[in-house]
């Protein structure tokens, strides 16, 4: 009560925080004790009496939860939320405060939060293990800004995903293994990368030098729209010396793609 008196000195709650530790502290201490005199006991009766431990454990820390969040419901959501918000972006606070900062917030009404979700998945800076559990802690929110802001972090990622590729594949031509060969002819034939990442992987493949690649490289050429690879895939047929064993396939597959197009037009 004396400590509540001080509401405007920052002290008081520092005081009130170190008090509650302390507590803590002596709590565990006699749990402790209890633990460590339980081994004088019946197996049986040792199990009974942890279990029971483990119980009012739990319990206790569901009513601090619970008091907690009534407590920062009580203060007003145009204070507390900010100050959320604040606490779970920066990186020099504990990531388990950070993160039940997250916690409390997901417990609001969703339009409440949903523009400090926003923010918070949105700033590049946010580690990732709190973006996860903001992600986890908001499933099957329907909130427009929270939807526009997952959108953004789904990008985000996919760019970020994309550029640390381009970086890769710059380096995969220099090994040769097999892994990594059947990695780049994936990457290559996949639909689901960029234009720009599969031409590069395509380019990469003649480093191996392997002629046997072409076997299944060359066949995108038959397909209309892999069109856009044809400068890419010849250069490789080049590269491995390949350019008079494959002359027919190719025009036979660029024959059969114009023939297709025309038909589709």
């Amino acid at each position: 009560k004396m400590l509540g008196m001080f509401k405007e000195n920052p002290k008081a709650a520092d005081a009130l925080v170190r008090s509650m530790h302390k507590m803590e502290d002596k709590t565990n201490e006699i749990h402790i004790s209890l633990i460590k005199n339980l081994r004088r006991v019946r197996t049986k009766d040792q199990i009974l009496a942890l279990l029971d431990l483990y119980e009012v454990a739990k319990s206790n820390m569901s009513r601090t939860e619970r008091l907690l969040t009534e407590s920062m419901g009580a203060i007003g959501n145009d204070q507390v939320i900010p100050i959320l918000t604040q606490v779970a972006r920066d990186p020099k606070i504990n990531i388990g405060v950070r993160n039940q900062a997250v916690e409390i917030l997901g417990k609001k009404k969703p339009d409440d939060v949903a523009v400090a979700f926003a923010e918070l998945l949105g700033d590049p800076n946010t580690n990732l293990e709190v973006r996860e559990f903001a992600l986890n802690t908001m499933k099957g929110v329907k909130e427009e800004n929270l939807v526009l802001a997952l959108l953004n972090t789904y990008n985000m990622g996919k760019t970020e995903y994309y550029s640390l590729l381009n970086t890769m594949l710059d380096a995969l031509g220099e090994f040769d293994d097999p892994q990594v060969k059947k990695a780049v002819i994936e990457i290559a034939h996949s639909d689901d990368y960029p234009i720009d990442i599969r031409k590069k992987a395509i380019n990469n493949l003649a480093e191996f030098n392997d002629p046997s690649i072409l076997n299944g490289l060359l066949p995108m050429l038959e397909n209309k729209d892999n069109y856009i690879y044809y400068d890419n895939i010849i250069n490789m047929v080049y590269k491995l010396g390949e350019e008079k064993k494959n002359a027919e396939s190719v025009r036979r597959m660029a024959f059969k793609a114009h023939f297709s197009k025309k038909e589709y037009d």
